[in-house]
């Protein structure tokens, strides 16, 4: 989960401010915001194999010159977390966003975007006004998104494995498909970085807590609520909210903040308030209501268990009246890293302590990162992340790369 969740609250108390700024990042696609920063930016597509169109983003290269040994420049894919986009990883200025960063450093950047959000939103033979474009959770996420993306890169940049560094959703999803891994997919990847891992969300903190024990009592009320569609897409009234709210005077910008520490975790002296405009304008990118149902599912089950479609319908799809659990002690062969806070409450401390660092083997957990003082959308917009996290993490890769 992600910055994006605050503006489901904020478009509530959307009012014209004339005193609000627009920044021009506000209107941009992520290639446009690269683009901005005097970056080169490359788009591609992908299909899955359940029919869906993905589109990928690119930063081939950086300001500098990189000269690697073997005249090839090593991959890192970074992955959005749940209501996200590729934007994410661009959002802040270019000395504090993790992909300007590892382009800068000479790495050939990637940057994901999952089904439903605002850059993936075609089917081959599905229109996204139609509700069956939507019956989908972070499930075919694990299953078709994310292979088919990882093969594209590795099938245009010729190279056979590459770096994941992945945020909330983006390492739950990465998680689930090593868990049933034959042992091809993981050869993919380097190594795995994860930033505010997420596996079981039981002891999830904060508003959402609330929200989420809520309505797990009935989750056909959110179909009725939402609809079997479209969750939080990215709209004129997202926009709206952060430029005039967000965007607004210091009382109104500062409610802004708040909201979102009461979605994140505390408040920490790293949140850039200047940005949060732009970060508001993007997020959230939409998803499937069936997803954030599934999520509900999982506060309630205590586990990472398949999205639940009924007893009767759970037998017909995995032959038993429950949904099956992923099984996150049969991942293995790829070196994983961990950065993690106790004070975000989406991946909270207690989830990451009972539940996935029980079952995550102890061989493959490279490094346990624990900061004190981290909310959850400190791991991609705070200020101390370059130095605490994105550049500590190009110089294992470089190193890696480079052999030593």
């Amino acid at each position: 989960m992600c910055s994006s969740l605050c503006a489901l609250l904020l478009v509530i108390l959307a009012v014209h401010n004339v005193h609000a700024k627009s920044d021009p990042e506000l209107h941009m696609t992520t290639p446009q915001i690269i683009e901005r920063w005097g970056y080169p930016a490359m788009i591609y597509s992908v299909t899955t194999d359940d029919g869906y169109i993905l589109e990928l983003h690119r930063i081939p290269h950086g300001k500098t010159n990189v000269t690697w040994p073997n005249g090839k420049q090593p991959v890192v894919f970074m992955q959005h977390g749940l209501l996200c986009a590729s934007t994410d990883w661009t959002m802040n200025l270019p000395e504090q966003s993790a992909a300007f960063i590892f382009a800068d450093a000479g790495f050939d950047v990637w940057l994901g975007n999952m089904r439903g959000n605002t850059y993936s939103m075609k089917h081959k033979n599905l229109k996204a006004s139609h509700s069956d474009f939507w019956e989908w959770s972070w499930d075919e996420m694990a299953t078709y998104d994310l292979p088919a993306m990882i093969d594209k890169v590795l099938e245009v940049t010729g190279q056979e494995s590459l770096y994941y560094m992945g945020h909330s959703q983006g390492t739950l999803t990465m998680f689930s498909h090593l868990s049933k891994d034959d042992g091809i997919f993981a050869k993919k990847i380097k190594k795995f970085f994860a930033l505010a891992p997420v596996g079981s969300v039981k002891d999830i903190k904060g508003f959402l807590s609330f929200f989420a024990h809520y309505f797990s009592l009935e989750f056909d009320g959110w179909f009725d609520v939402f609809g079997a569609g479209e969750f939080l897409p990215n709209n004129w009234a997202m926009k709206l909210a952060a430029k005039d709210i967000c965007g607004g005077l210091k009382i109104e910008s500062d409610l802004c903040d708040n909201v979102c520490f009461l979605i994140a975790g505390p408040e920490s002296d790293q949140w850039n308030s200047t940005r949060v405009p732009v970060y508001a304008s993007h997020d959230p990118a939409g998803t499937a209501t069936q997803n954030i149902v599934h999520w509900i599912q999982m506060v309630r089950h205590g586990g990472v268990p398949a999205y639940d479609w009924g007893s009767k319908e759970n037998k017909k799809k995995y032959g038993q009246a429950n949904p099956p659990e992923y099984d996150f002690t049969a991942i293995k062969g790829t070196q994983i890293y961990l950065y993690w806070s106790d004070a975000d409450w989406l991946a909270d401390k207690t989830d990451i302590t009972n539940y996935l660092l029980t079952r995550l083997n102890p061989a493959i957990i490279a490094q346990n990162n624990y900061f004190t003082d981290y909310n959850h959308f400190d791991f991609v917009f705070g200020l101390r992340a370059p130095n605490d996290i994105y550049l500590p993490i190009v110089d294992i890769c470089t190193k890696d790369y480079n052999g030593k």
